[in-house]
């Protein structure tokens, strides 16, 4: 059956639509201080002022947010649903670009920056929901279309902020997150949710509204329910304090850990939050022309568009390991390029072109999106075992809204006394670092189902893959 004739694919669209307008909604956020810094940061402002090391910790500050927003939401996330997170991180996001319509002072971009800060979990969050509700056969090109949503946010906002004030941004700012909320009302709750609560049936229902009845799906259901009720077989007699103890020191939950910690390094070192936040003014240290260096975002958030488009076609043709260290260690050396390319510009004073570094960053750009980026978060939905996604939520949460911070709060002092070859010198090590000892542990999970890759996780082969302890016999639906 054609796609656009499969009740099913539309079906997992609705999912896929609901979270895209949110991430354009995530794409104005994480683009909007390059608005407001200019404006705050302008001596000749008559509105709130500020000096650099206030704005570049209002930017951090979302971080500090996102810490406090990933030891709760993970946890609502496993007892209320997926559901009722995708309100919540919504209703965070458009309350924070409110407060920025109504700041009057500093205090206030601070809170609204802060609550915002508190959905940051949100990029896990809503890639780990297209991971459940999606086909496996779609889940590659879903996220990244996800993906490709924030940058539509990026490019919008950049663009308006050429003709509007940062308030009227904000206020436009809200619209997609309130459509985001009315369609998450249109979605069933996710299986693989239900299966973990024991809600069985509700389970049955809502797979095969998702996925249709089939001989190949009724065979997937029961091994997520089959799964699950091991699980419960296995915990009944431990307590809960120690068991989630235990369980994060076992193979199939530090595995997990520590690719999405490296992923997420390799996400902030290649320049998915600091080039939205900071580009501008990178881009003027290089070439000393504020019109260029806006000419040049908005080409980027074009670029970035283009990039995640090309990227759906190919990441259904080719292994996640294949295009992570492909595409991964190809930017590590544009990084390094760009850095001595600056670096011998600056200090050496050859005549060298004004437009190649900027050309090399753009181009930079088009990798990072097109291959760097949609893999990591396809693997990091991917990746966790179903009983570890709440305390894997919230340990690599942690490590994420950490190191969020740190590249918001620290790249524009790194600016400052490295200059951008120093920066992209740094980040690129980074990269090079995670991308070694990603190779050596990283598994492939390209079109497997996620219980498939959960077995692979756990080292659980086909044969014996629910086998029961002696004396265990599965609980009766």
């Amino acid at each position: 059956m054609r796609w656009y004739r499969d009740l099913y694919f539309w079906r997992q669209s609705v999912i896929l639509f609901a979270d895209a307008s949110y991430s354009v909604g995530t794409g104005f956020m994480l683009s909007f201080p390059s608005l407001l810094n200019a404006a705050i940061l302008s001596p000749n402002s008559n509105d709130i002022t500020v000096t650099k090391s206030q704005a570049s910790s209002i930017a951090g500050s979302q971080g500090l947010g996102g810490t406090i927003g990933f030891c709760f939401l993970p946890f609502f996330m496993q007892t209320f649903g997926r559901k009722t997170v995708h309100i919540a991180i919504n209703l965070l996001v458009g309350i924070g670009f409110l407060i920025f319509v109504l700041a009057s002072n500093i205090e206030s971009l601070y809170a609204a920056r802060l609550i915002q800060g508190l959905s940051i979990c949100g990029v896990y969050v809503t890639t780990i929901m297209i991971a459940e509700y999606s086909d496996a056969r779609r889940r590659g090109y879903f996220i990244t279309l996800k993906k490709g949503a924030v940058a539509v946010g990026s490019l919008i906002c950049h663009s308006i902020g050429v003709f509007l004030e940062w308030r009227q941004v904000a206020a436009l700012a809200i619209i997609p997150n309130i459509v985001a909320i009315i369609m998450t009302f249109f979605w069933p709750e996710s299986p693989y949710f239900l299966a973990f609560k024991e809600r069985f049936d509700e389970c049955e229902k809502s797979y095969k509204w998702l996925h249709g009845d089939s001989p190949k799906n009724d065979k997937d259901l029961e091994d997520i329910i089959l799964a699950q009720e091991n699980r419960i077989l296995r915990e009944r007699n431990k307590k809960s304090f120690k068991k989630t103890i235990l369980k994060m020191f076992r193979k199939d939950f530090q595995i997990p850990f520590w690719v999405v910690c490296l992923l997420t390094l390799i996400i902030d070192c290649c320049g998915r939050y600091y080039t939205l936040a900071y580009l501008i003014q990178m881009l003027i240290e290089i070439t000393g022309d504020k019109s260029i260096a806006i000419i040049f975002t908005i080409g980027s958030d074009f670029l970035t568009v283009v990039a995640i488009a090309f990227s759906c076609f190919y990441i259904k043709a080719f292994k996640r390991r294949q295009n992570l260290f492909f595409f991964g260690f190809s930017s590590v050396t544009l990084m390094y390029l760009i850095s001595l390319i600056t670096y011998i510009r600056i200090n050496f004073n050859i005549a060298i072109s004004v437009w190649l570094a900027p050309a090399i960053i753009l181009f930079n750009v088009f990798i990072v999106n097109a291959g760097v980026i949609p893999i990591c978060f396809a693997i990091i939905g991917e990746i966790f075992p179903v009983e570890h996604k709440g305390s894997g939520l919230l340990t690599t949460g942690i490590v994420f809204t950490l190191l969020y911070a740190g590249v918001l709060k620290f790249t524009p002092i790194m600016m400052e006394n490295t200059g951008v070859q120093g920066t992209y010198a740094i980040y690129g090590s980074l990269n090079l670092i995670s991308l070694v000892i990603l190779y050596f542990i990283l598994i492939e999970t390209k079109d497997k189902t996620l219980q498939e890759i959960e077995n692979d996780v756990k080292g659980i082969k086909k044969r014996d893959k629910y086998k029961c302890t002696i004396n265990e016999q599965p609980l009766m639906r």
